[in-house]
């Protein structure tokens, strides 16, 4: 399965502490390393690499999410 821009997610913010939200990815970057912030932009990755925390993504509500912050919602885009 793959995280796509466009694709809706459950957002908590906080550093995951926050009640989930949900908001639509506007950007992808997969990093070299868990944890890191910058990495190179792609269009869509595998939610296998999301959940190794190699995925940074900027959100339409404004933020940036590590992917330990991000889960699918179920739904996919167009």
């Amino acid at each position: 399965m793959y995280l796509k821009i466009g694709d809706p997610v459950i957002w908590r913010g906080s550093w995951g502490s926050d009640a989930p939200m949900e908001a639509t990815v506007t950007h992808l970057e997969v990093t070299e390393r868990p944890g890191e912030k910058y990495g190179h932009e792609v269009t869509e990755v595998l939610w296998t690499t999301v959940s190794e925390g190699r995925v940074v993504v900027d959100l339409d509500n404004g933020h940036f999410a590590y992917g330990h912050q991000i889960n699918h919602t179920g739904e996919r885009h167009a």
